[in-house]
């Protein structure tokens, strides 16, 4: 029998589902649907936001893009549950690490007027904060290069209840040491971003939140943008929602005034798409400026570390992007732009903790009549690696050349070095002999280290391709992708008149993407290219359409990360039945990937399967131990979230098969350490505490962790 109170919980369920339905149904501002040349595209993207809402369990949702003159926004679900206020296109939604590029921008204001210098110490401007062991500038602050530290006590830094000034905010943090020398490594700060908001306002003689008004949200029409006060009367804030053993909760009030210019902005979809539009119409700084502000910094060692000046950059597909996400209390936040494209998306969600990008990335694929993650498949790690090659050289060429109007800076000699560097790494029998090492090499060539060869060859083959077919053509690659672009070059710079044989590629090579494009006009194919994965997907007819398409090619497109994630979604409803569907059908389609195999091994620890867990990971270490699903640093994050997730048997177990495969890792150790420590086991915390600290004596988490559960004993 049903009790009273789950008839009445079933009751809400039904009335929320009813009127999600009719909100569905309900227009955002903008164009009317009949009148826009996206509507396919938008009434498409509402289905799939209905259902990935649903796996999700989100509250409230809103998104809006803008293409070329077009704006289309609007809301999904309720901004309010309780209330039943559903969200809209104006629904306003704290902005959390946004805020970050409109802090970039205003200090890039200040540079252009001559009140700030981008390589003068941030003491200039924050006398109040301390000198540290090495010089913090503006710019690497803008980077999150300048050693800056990030939350460091999650109680007493990330649940502070009570306004503060700036000069309090700067002192959560003025006496920390820096966690590295600036420059050399990147470290994701808002602490950081709070200096520079300081130094905004030493610089304007304004506060920040009257600068950014006054210099951006104002000249943008941003009328519904502002700092984030809780005492403040704003119209359509939405509630925000979090979810704890496995049930929707009102998310904890946290005042962010402390997180002010890297996290405190409040502001709408359709406020942000404005700011988009500022962006890409070159409204807020001078084009030289943004051209700097989007090119990403390289740590000391030739690393790029894929950050500008207060935006994420990194090619997509070919296509030039500068983005940001955003995760606070009550908010899930995230901008994409395609500048050269005039493109833009914006997602807010009143759901902490979601991940917008299928949304964000769904809604670009529908708008621009492209895949953006058409990954393939080869069999054999040194020809899937092969192929790995081609895609990083078309997407970081193509893009370059795309956004910047030219190839790399460099002579004839710098691109005869870049297609040598190619044709020895990017080559069987090189791999054959040492693929470690030669995975190292060609990985780095997209990077300073190895003077950009990998990206000035993409380069110079879009340039000769803009030249050869002309703009639309060049544009139409981000659509075809790298197998089109490579033997479009080879074919046409065959027979262009005085070829330099410097710029050419070599026969085995040529011969092999011949023939893998071929294979990918067998493969990818409309019912292909069709398929829409998510959680609620059907399998069994998505496995029917390719294991059909699919045979007998030896290259073809690769599904595994969205089946992964699909399968990460059930894993988190505890489906496990259909999550081993996924990865089973998944690991037979791509049966010389390691990636499935580690997908499933990663399953296999939270359904508590732990020996077939090590067998499955053991299983692809086999295929590829270089494999990144098997570094360190992927087995920290994963510990973590099963941490998070109160799940400490499962961490012991996945830290303990991760030192399998990294024994001499001092993280892992002190993370193993944290999760026996959780369980009870004091004397087996203890033990892996001490085997961190003997492999990294100045490990200080191991160190504190190790004297905090002395003093318990």
């Amino acid at each position: 029998m049903i009790s009273t109170h789950n008839r009445q919980n079933l009751f809400r369920f039904a009335l929320s589902a009813l009127l999600i339905l009719l909100i569905f149904a309900t227009a955002g501002p903008g164009r009317s649907q009949e009148a826009s040349p996206y509507s396919e595209a938008t009434a498409r993207f509402e289905r799939f936001a209905a259902a990935q809402m649903a796996l999700d369990r989100m509250p409230g949702l809103s998104v809006a893009f803008m293409k070329d003159g077009f704006v289309w926004a609007k809301g999904f679900g309720f901004a309010d549950l309780e209330n039943n206020v559903p969200a809209t296109a104006e629904s306003s939604y704290r902005l959390a690490s946004i805020t970050k590029t409109i802090t970039a921008f205003a200090v890039l204001q200040l540079v252009e007027a001559g009140r700030i210098n981008l390589d003068a110490e941030i003491q200039t401007y924050v006398p109040y904060f301390p000198k540290k062991k090495w010089p913090v500038t503006i710019r690497q602050l803008l980077g999150h290069l300048g050693g800056i530290s990030h939350y460091r006590n999650d109680e007493a830094e990330e649940h502070i209840k009570e306004p503060r000034t700036t000069e309090q905010a700067i002192a959560i943090f003025k006496d920390f040491d820096l966690v590295t020398e600036p420059g050399t490594r990147y470290n994701y700060s808002s602490y950081g971003f709070n200096l520079l908001g300081a130094a905004v306002e030493s610089a304007s003689g304004e506060s920040y939140g009257d600068y950014i008004k006054k210099h951006i949200f104002s000249p943008l029409g941003m009328e519904n943008s502002r700092m984030d006060d809780p005492l403040d009367v704003v119209p359509n804030r939405v509630r925000g929602y979090r979810i704890i053993d496995n049930a929707l909760k009102n998310s904890e009030f946290v005042d962010v005034s402390s997180r002010f210019a890297g996290g405190g902005t409040r502001s709408t979809v359709v406020d942000l798409i404005k700011f988009a539009r500022g962006i890409v119409d070159g409204k807020l700084v001078k084009r030289e400026t943004e051209r700097e502000m989007f090119t990403p910094m390289s740590q000391r060692n030739g690393q790029l570390t894929g950050y500008g000046m207060g935006w994420e950059v990194k090619p997509w597909k070919g296509h030039f992007q500068v983005a940001h996400g955003g995760s606070q209390p009550e908010t899930r936040t995230h901008i994409l732009v395609f500048p050269a494209e005039n493109f833009a998306v914006a997602a807010a969600s009143n759901l902490e903790g979601v991940d917008l990008r299928p949304y964000i990335k769904r809604l670009a694929e529908l708008v621009l009549d492209e895949r953006l993650d058409s990954a393939a498949y080869v069999a054999g790690r040194a020809r899937q690696l092969i192929y790995d090659a081609c895609d990083w050289t078309f997407s970081n060429g193509l893009s370059h050349f795309v956004w910047n109007g030219a190839e790399p800076a460099g002579d004839e000699k710098d691109l005869a070095d870049a297609f040598a560097y190619f044709s020895l790494n990017v080559n069987e029998q090189t791999l054959g002999m040492n693929f470690a090492q030669t995975k190292t090499k060609i990985m780095a060539g997209i990077h300073p280290r190895a003077n950009l060869a990998l990206t000035r060859v993409g380069a110079h083959m879009a340039s000769f391709l803009k030249d050869a077919l002309g703009e639309e053509k060049l544009r139409a690659y981000t659509r075809s992708g790298p197998l089109v672009f490579f033997n479009d070059y080879i074919r046409l710079s065959r027979n262009r008149p005085g070829a330099k044989k410097e710029f050419s590629f070599g026969g085995d090579f040529v011969r092999l993407v011949a023939g893998w494009e071929k294979d990918w006009q067998k493969t990818d194919t409309p019912a292909v290219r069709n398929i829409e994965i998510t959680a609620a997907s059907d399998f069994g007819e998505i496995g029917g359409i390719l294991k059909v398409a699919f045979v007998g090619a030896s290259l073809k497109p690769d599904f595994t990360e969205p089946f992964a994630a699909a399968a990460r979604t059930l894993i988190a409803k505890d489906d496990f039945p259909k999550a081993f569907l996924i990865l089973n059908l998944c690991r037979d389609l791509y049966p010389d990937s390691p990636a499935p195999a580690a997908a499933l091994a990663s399953a296999c620890v939270w359904a508590g399967k732990f020996d077939e867990a090590r067998e499955q990971y053991k299983k692809a270490a086999a295929l590829d131990s270089t494999f990144s699903g098997l570094g360190t640093a992927q087995f920290l994050l994963n510990i973590g979230q099963l941490e998070r997730a109160k799940k400490w048997t499962g961490a012991v177990a996945l830290g303990l098969i991760a030192l399998e495969l990294h024994p001499r890792d001092a993280r892992l150790h002190n993370e193993t350490a944290n999760a026996y420590a959780m369980t009870g086991q004091k004397e087996k915390a203890a033990e892996f505490y001490k085997k961190a600290l003997a492999l990294d004596p100045n490990l200080e988490a191991a160190k504190k962790n190790l004297e905090r559960l002395e003093k318990i004993k």
